[in-house]
């Protein structure tokens, strides 16, 4: 019979791994099969840790097992910066890891590449409005090509806006289930800015989410937030702001008025045409009606009340070439393949880095 071996970790290792990872003391335990005391004995260092448990700590955590040996404690918590929507909310773990996963990429993307991202030089200060107008020339937005792609159904908005992000700002932009009460989505501002979204989502509240936090982004700072744009948010004026620019961007008033073309929206059918020709989910097309006064408040209950009686769709069967791609980004994704054509990186980094599995790697190599 084989003796268990147990080690010795330090102790402010373990600390820093569970807080790292956003878990409570209970969470951890629970997970170990252990009693909270138990566990409590191990991260205090008054016991050793079994190496059975060490192996499950690696995978609840995320992380091999020479990190317990060698990780930089000294480092600031891996915690997102911006807590103003989450005081009174569980972040889960997944969160923790999808933000340590787009901190890796994105380092890797600099060190590849020697880029880092740009972001334009404008004033912030001002209305929502006015800084859309600012930013959309840069984006060189065409609703017109944009309409055409969506009837196609060559590609979605989403992917529209995400590849305008990327190149002319070199932001990669990542999708991850972060499975958190309220999380939609957060970001990153540092050399290389990153923007994670919950692929768990529909494809029109990734978007609204992805506009939001590059509206944080351009105001030189990181956000993590629920995207619950009819909320009262009079106490929280960047995100009502960040918000406010997302809508303007996606929809601009002139473009929806055309649209329209004078006629009363009563119906779900003319809401969900509306939103069709910019992408963007119904709710968020009935609240900018309603904005615009092009709806009042008697046409924006009712329509309110037809659309919550409406059940969701689930999205069908998942393909997980493109779920890769979304969790790497196409903009990371690509630097790094460039770079093993190039010869500059091996097949067992690229697969390292990406963390994508041998079958799907092989077929965009």
């Amino acid at each position: 019979m084989n003796e268990q071996i147990n080690f010795n970790i330090q102790p402010e290792i373990l600390s820093f791994m569970r807080k790292s990872s956003g878990m409570s003391e209970e969470e951890v335990a629970k997970k170990l099969k252990l009693s909270k005391s138990k566990y409590l004995s191990i991260e205090s260092g008054d016991e050793k840790i079994s190496q059975n448990h060490l192996v499950h700590l690696a995978d609840i955590y995320k992380r091999p097992l020479i990190a317990f040996y060698s990780i930089d404690n000294t480092k600031p918590s891996e915690l997102p910066h911006d807590y103003r929507l989450n005081r009174d909310k569980k972040i889960s773990s997944e969160v923790f890891l999808a933000k340590r996963k787009a901190l890796y990429l994105a380092e890797e993307l600099r060190e590849i590449s020697g880029r880092k991202t740009i972001l334009p030089n404008v004033n912030t200060n001002v209305s929502a409005i006015a800084l859309t107008e600012k930013i959309r020339p840069l984006l060189k937005i065409d609703l017109e090509l944009l309409k055409e792609v969506i009837e196609r159904k060559e590609e979605t908005a989403l992917s529209y806006y995400k590849s305008l992000i990327e190149e002319v700002f070199f932001i990669p932009i990542l999708e991850h289930p972060l499975k958190s009460n309220g999380v939609r989505a957060f970001s990153v501002f540092n050399d290389i800015c990153v923007i994670v979204l919950n692929e768990s989502d529909s494809n029109e509240v990734r978007l609204f989410s992805l506009m939001h936090e590059f509206c944080h982004l351009l105001k030189k700072q990181d956000g993590i937030c629920t995207i619950d744009i009819e909320k009262d948010r009079s106490n929280q004026p960047e995100e009502k702001f960040c918000d406010e620019f997302a809508a303007c961007l996606l929809v601009p008033e002139q473009q929806l008025r055309n649209a329209i073309q004078g006629l009363q929206i009563t119906s779900l059918k003319q809401l969900t045409d509306i939103s069709q020709i910019f992408g963007i989910s119904k709710l968020v097309t009935l609240i900018r009606l309603r904005e615009l006064n092009i709806i009042n408040s008697n046409q924006y209950k009712s329509l309110k009340s037809k659309l919550e009686s409406v059940k969701s769709r689930g999205f069908g069967r998942r393909n997980w070439e493109q779920t890769y791609i979304k969790r790497t980004s196409r903009l990371v994704l690509n630097h790094l393949l460039d770079s093993f054509r190039k010869g500059e990186l091996t097949y067992t980094s690229l697969s390292t880095i990406t963390g994508i599995k041998d079958k799907y790697l092989q077929k965009f190599i």
